[in-house]
């Protein structure tokens, strides 16, 4: 059994079948392909600072040139000649253009910076959580992979946290770059305007391995984004009903309280539960059955095991009757007794129909 089936979480081979990074230069720039609608933003104002800055780099190099050509002192008698005091307006000149400049890298990125500190109304939302040395992103419906996959055209906000180190999130085609610091959450946002795969990593040095901290973004059409969603959102799909119940033992919190080797937590352990009597607290004696399984998942508090506190919560409208099929048949493989309850049940009722056919 993989690790995704156990985690909900999908390697990255397995969601992407043959795919490739389509993350390639822009055209006649260096900068990465533009795949957001928010990119001219980012674009703009760095390549007019990028300009201005070749150009300085020009004439600052060039005026050097000139000067040393031009003012060499061949002359041994000439040193020691006093210089002349600055020329003020040239000073000036070059005081305002570096004011300007400033001004205008100001003005030119501003706008930039508020739209994308804030998200648009109706974005839709993804948690990406980072640790040594992967991410995971999950979804609204619960579904977590570790491949990041979104609708195009449609506003994506990304709440992210860290659960170790400063990690960088970095997603170069669609402009984003974000820092993730432990116990601070943090929020980006995007609108993907192309379709394709694009490179996805961290950008903040976390440690030796962080250069393996890889992932990708898949960009995709509404449709194919909402097929995708609802296909890898089946637990069902190639998977055995007792796969399920352990993934379910994952994902729905059970691990936290419930052990498998048969260990006492705040609640009885999984091992040898099914098929087994237990007294609880009412004073009643039950049988692990069927029955006391969905009952204990749906309204855990009617009948507790005797040593143990009511403190479940109830799962009642939060997990569907296949679902605790599946948690019940996984618990089967942890008994010795796997199965035995239900054939107990059906031989005690037909013991009680064949004495009341005697008696009759």
């Amino acid at each position: 059994m993989d690790v995704g089936s156990l985690t909900g979480r999908v390697p990255l081979s397995a969601m992407l079948p043959g795919a490739v990074p389509t993350a390639t230069m822009g055209s006649g720039t260096w900068l990465p392909q533009a795949a957001a609608s928010g990119a001219p933003a980012v674009d703009k104002p760095f390549l007019g600072l990028y300009m201005a800055g070749a150009l300085i780099v020009v004439l600052v190099t060039g005026l050097v040139l000139t000067w040393v050509l031009t003012f060499r002192r061949g002359d041994a008698g000439a040193r020691g000649e006093p210089v002349g005091r600055p020329n003020p307006a040239l000073l000036g000149a070059w005081v305002l253009a570096a004011l300007g400049l400033a001004v205008w890298a100001f003005a030119s990125g501003f706008g930039g910076f508020l739209d994308r500190s804030v998200a648009p109304y109706g974005a839709y939302d993804i948690a990406v959580n980072a640790k040594q040395w992967q991410w995971s992103f999950t979804y609204p419906n619960g579904w977590t992979a570790d491949t990041l996959h979104v609708p195009t055209g449609r506003p994506v906000r990304l709440t992210l946290n860290s659960e170790d180190v400063i990690h960088g999130l970095s997603i170069p085609a669609l402009r984003v770059s974000q820092a993730v610091l432990p116990g601070q959450p943090a929020q980006a946002w995007f609108e993907a305007s192309d379709s394709g795969t694009f490179d996805l990593g961290s950008d903040i040095y976390s440690g030796d391995g962080y250069s393996t901290m890889r992932s990708a973004l898949v960009a995709q059409s509404p449709t194919e984004f909402d097929a995708w969603l609802t296909r890898v959102s089946d637990i069902f799909e190639g998977r055995t009903m007792e796969q399920v119940g352990e993934l379910l033992y994952n994902r729905k919190g059970c691990v936290a309280c419930h052990s498998l080797d048969g260990s006492k937590r705040v609640g009885p352990s999984f091992k040898d539960v099914y098929g087994f009597e237990f007294d609880t607290r009412e004073g009643v004696r039950i049988t692990a059955d069927d029955a006391y399984i969905k009952q204990s998942i749906l309204d855990p508090n009617v009948s507790v095991i005797a040593g143990y506190e009511p403190v479940m919560t109830p799962f009642a409208g939060q997990i569907t009757d296949r679902e605790i099929e599946a948690i019940t048949a996984w618990l089967k493989t942890l008994s010795s007794r796997g199965g035995t309850a239900a054939a107990a049940a059906d031989s005690t009722v037909g013991a009680d129909a064949g004495q009341k056919k005697e008696t009759e």
